[in-house]
């Protein structure tokens, strides 16, 4: 029986997993119609793909509380695609190995929630729910013959295993005070606690980006949803082209943000940034592509994936021996700039990994941290033998056109393995694709192929290569025309 893994000093916790943004399936409850992760996301047209788009957007009642009209059904099982943010990967790894290494199945609790809505309403469910996960687990029959083995053991307590946004409601339930003695210890993976710049290049209405919708569907819907609001950075990324300072409520608002919006979320996040989280097991992607800073254009955000370098005496900005700013590119898992993954107190060196932001829940490492936690263990050396060392990275676009090549690159191969690289339509149709990669002549390191997919679909891009998979998706649609 499951409780028989206790000699290998199993922990007998409840666990509770918490996704990211676009991490839960959202359903319409008067029709029962997904609208987040939908099957066969290929067949959609552009009509129908606007028309999911404005059922996610976030009325004057859902915000004051009224939240009926759509739920989160669990955890997200199926790649699905939002234009601004890009893919999501799902979770069914994770929580079925989770389960498995658990003293009982019953320990692990996956925890949807609707990502559209604020994290301090989201948070306050979190609470709800892992207060009661926490004593049905306690009453839970192999929790007690757990005890009557090892009555050292003591009650259970809770670990929390977080992906992105996960991470911050995890934060909110802490500051509240809910269940703070009561946590063991918390994990989280690619946590933007300073925020994304994405986020705010999304809530500029994707101007200057990808024009898979009209312009007008994601200038009506993003600046809706609250939960994108507390994704704002929160850290000096808007860039005056002298330094970078802190965006505030005007610049929220000058990127097409709601003033009242605006201001809930500084408040939320300036009284939030501090708060300790115990146990704390930080998990940062890198390897990748990332927007780090913006600055605004007439009107449009421009990401920028670099930072000015500072001294670290005083802070200025250096300048080079032309009087021009020193820039760095500090990297990042895609979505989250590797050093707002990291919170602001308590902080601990952090384990890295080489994964897009969606695919590091995915990740063999971040797995095996996971379930290596349900024994006491914290960093991966703890572990032996680790699963995921490798450090070349992937880079490819977030979308691309049918019948066009995209490329892909790879960086960072040492030349000790063959890679192989496959491309695997994951929405419904199921086509392979097997594009060779060649290194880059004059650029060590790095490989290069040209794919292209015929169909439009959702495919998953793995490079496999006597390390971990790196893995990301490319949405293939045709774009729209601007409205």
């Amino acid at each position: 029986m499951a409780g028989e893994r206790a000699t290998e000093r199993l922990l007998h916790d409840a666990v509770i997993v918490v996704p990211g943004i676009m991490g839960s399936v959202l359903r319409e409850v008067k029709s029962g119609k997904r609208l987040w992760g939908v099957r066969k996301l290929f067949q959609y047209s552009a009509r129908t793909h606007e028309d999911r788009m404005r059922a996610l957007s976030v009325s004057a009642e859902e915000r004051a509380g009224d939240t009926g009209r759509i739920e989160a059904s669990g955890l997200l099982d199926i790649a699905d695609w939002l234009p601004g943010l890009g893919g999501a990967q799902p979770y069914n790894q994770l929580v079925q190995e989770l389960r498995q290494a658990a003293v009982d199945p019953g320990a692990v609790l996956p925890f949807p929630y609707d990502w559209r809505l604020s994290v301090e309403y989201n948070g306050a469910l979190l609470a709800d729910a892992a207060r009661r996960h926490l004593k049905a687990w306690r009453d839970h029959a192999a929790h007690r013959h757990h005890l009557a083995r090892h009555p050292e053991a003591g009650s259970a307590r809770i670990l929390f295993v977080a992906h992105s946004m996960g991470g911050l409601l995890v934060r909110e339930l802490l500051y509240r005070g809910d269940l703070r003695h009561d946590i063991r210890a918390v994990m989280t993976i690619g946590t933007p606690f300073s925020g994304s710049v994405k986020a705010a290049v999304m809530l500029n209405s994707g101007k200057g980006g990808p024009l898979l919708l009209p312009p007008a569907v994601l200038r009506d819907v993003a600046p809706t949803m609250p939960g994108l609001y507390d994704l704002l950075p929160a850290y000096r990324a808007l860039d005056d082209g002298h330094d970078t300072r802190l965006p505030v409520v005007d610049d929220i608002v000058g990127l097409g943000g709601v003033r009242e919006m605006a201001e809930a979320t500084v408040s939320w996040r300036t009284t939030r940034q501090d708060t300790p989280l115990p146990g704390h097991v930080t998990v940062v992607g890198l390897g990748k592509k990332t927007l780090q800073s913006y600055r605004m254009r007439a009107g449009t955000a421009v990401g920028q994936r670099f930072m000015p370098v500072r001294d670290r005496g005083d802070d200025r900005v250096l300048l080079d021996a032309e009087g021009r700013r020193r820039t760095e590119d500090g990297m990042g898992d895609g979505t989250v700039y590797q050093f707002a993954a990291r919170p602001t107190r308590g902080a601990t060196e952090p384990i890295t990994v080489f994964q897009d932001h969606t695919a590091l829940a995915r990740s063999r490492t971040v797995i095996d941290q996971a379930r290596g936690m349900l024994r006491g263990l914290s960093r991966p050396d703890e572990l032996g033998a680790v699963l995921g060392n490798g450090t070349f990275a992937l880079d490819v676009p977030e979308w691309a056109e049918p019948d066009a090549p995209f490329a892909i690159e790879v960086s960072g191969w040492d030349g000790s393995c063959d890679l192989r690289c496959t491309v695997r339509e994951v929405s419904g149709r199921d086509e392979v694709l097997y594009p060779d990669l060649t290194p880059v002549p004059g650029e060590e390191g790095k490989l290069v192929a040209a794919c292209v997919a015929g169909r439009p679909g959702l495919y998953e891009i793995e490079v496999v290569g006597g390390v971990e998979p790196v893995i990301q998706l490319v949405l293939v649609a045709a774009a729209e025309q601007p409205a």
